[in-house]
C-alpha cells in the first residue's frame, strides 16, 4: 500500500524537532514523580506501621493512570489543533490541494500523525505504569481496556482538535476552540444531568412531599445517554471496576437517580467506546469537508445565488 504522503512528510519534519523528545520527557517525569511519591508514601507506612497494605499499590495504579489520562487530555488537543491551522499560517494549505493530495489524504495524515505520537508516548509509559505488576492486584487484561480507553480518548481528542483547526485559520484559535469543546463536551454532560436531575427532584418534591419518594423517584431521565460521549466518566467507571470499588455493570446509570438497567447500562464502557468513536469519525469527517475546495465552491455559489435573489 503507498504510504500516505503527509503523514510521510510530518514524521520526516518531527523526527527533525526537538518537540516530542521533549514532551516524552515531561510526561514520563510527571508519571515517574508521582509513582515514586506514591510508592514513598507506602514504604513509610510499612517503616512507621510495620504493616503492608496492598490496597497502597493500587492507589498508585490509579494515580499514575490518572495523571497520564490527564496527560493525555491536554496534550492531545494541542498537538491536533495546529494541523490544518499550521498549514493556513505557512500559507501551504493551498499548495497541498493543488497537488494530487485529496483533503481525505490531509486529514488522515494528520490524523495517523497526531495519534503515532500519543502511541509512542503511551508506550514510553509502560515502565512506570508496570509498577504495579510487582505487587500484583492488575492483570493484563485490566491494562489492555485502560489502553483502549486511551486510545479511544486519543481519538476524540484528535477528531476535536483537527475540526476546529479546520474550522479555524489561526492555531490559538483552533487550540482555545478545541480546549473548550473538550471541557464543554465533559463538564457540560454532567450539568445537564445534575440540572435535569435537579428538575426532577423538585416535581417529584411538589407531587408526593416525600424525600423517600423523591429519592427513590427522580432522575435525570434520557439525559443521561449525554453521559457516553463524556470520556472522564469511561475512564472514572474502568478504574472503578479494576480496583473492586464498583463492581456492577450499570453502577454509574446511579449517579442521577433512579434509572432502569438496560443494554446501554449493562454494557456502559462499550457503548461509551463506541459513542466516542463515532463521534470522532463524524468531527474528522466535517473537517474534510471545510476544506475541500469542491465543498467551498458549493458553498460560495449558493451563497451568490442568495445574494442575487
Amino acid at each position: 500500500m503507498r504510504a500516505n504522503p503527509i503523514y510521510k512528510r510530518e514524521v520526516k519534519a518531527s523526527s527533525r524537532s526537538m518537540r516530542l523528545p521533549v514532551i516524552l520527557m515531561v510526561f514520563n517525569g510527571i508519571l515517574a514523580v508521582a509513582a515514586l511519591l506514591n510508592m514513598y508514601s507506602v514504604l513509610y507506612r510499612v517503616w512507621t506501621t510495620a504493616e503492608i497494605q496492598y490496597s497502597g499499590f493500587l492507589e498508585m495504579y490509579v494515580l499514575v493512570t490518572a495523571v497520564e489520562f490527564a496527560l493525555l487530555l491536554f496534550i492531545m488537543p494541542a498537538i491536533a489543533a495546529g494541523s490544518i491551522s499550521g498549514e493556513r499560517e505557512r500559507q501551504t494549505l493551498e499548495l497541498l490541494l493543488a497537488t494530487q493530495t485529496t483533503s481525505r489524504q490531509i486529514i488522515r495524515g494528520k490524523l495517523m500523525v497526531s495519534l503515532s505520537n500519543m502511541l509512542l508516548i503511551l508506550i514510553a509509559s509502560f515502565p512506570v505504569v508496570a509498577l504495579v505488576f510487582v505487587y500484583g492486584g492488575i492483570t493484563w487484561k485490566d491494562l489492555s481496556v485502560l489502553l483502549c480507553c486511551f486510545a479511544v480518548t486519543a481519538l476524540l481528542a484528535a477528531g476535536i482538535g483537527l475540526f476546529c483547526s479546520a474550522l479555524f485559520k489561526r492555531t490559538i484559535l483552533a487550540a482555545s476552540a478545541s480546549y473548550g469543546g473538550l471541557i464543554l463536551l465533559i463538564g457540560g454532560t454532567y450539568a445537564i444531568n445534575q440540572f435535569a436531575l435537579s428538575i426532577s427532584t423538585m416535581r417529584w418534591n411538589s407531587y408526593m412531599n416525600q424525600i423517600g419518594s423523591v429519592a427513590s423517584q427522580a432522575s435525570s431521565g434520557g439525559f443521561l445517554y449525554f453521559m457516553l460521549l463524556n470520556p472522564v466518566v469511561t475512564f472514572y467507571s474502568i478504574i472503578r471496576r479494576q480496583t473492586g470499588t464498583d463492581a456492577a455493570p450499570g453502577a454509574v446509570t446511579q449517579w442521577f437517580g433512579y434509572h432502569e438497567t438496560g443494554f446501554l447500562t449493562e454494557h456502559w464502557v462499550a457503548a461509551s467506546m463506541a459513542a466516542q468513536l463515532l463521534t470522532a469519525v463524524v468531527l474528522m469527517a466535517a473537517a474534510v469537508k471545510l476544506i475541500d475546495p469542491a465543498a467551498k465552491k458549493n458553498r460560495g455559489s449558493r451563497g451568490n445565488k442568495k445574494t442575487r435573489k
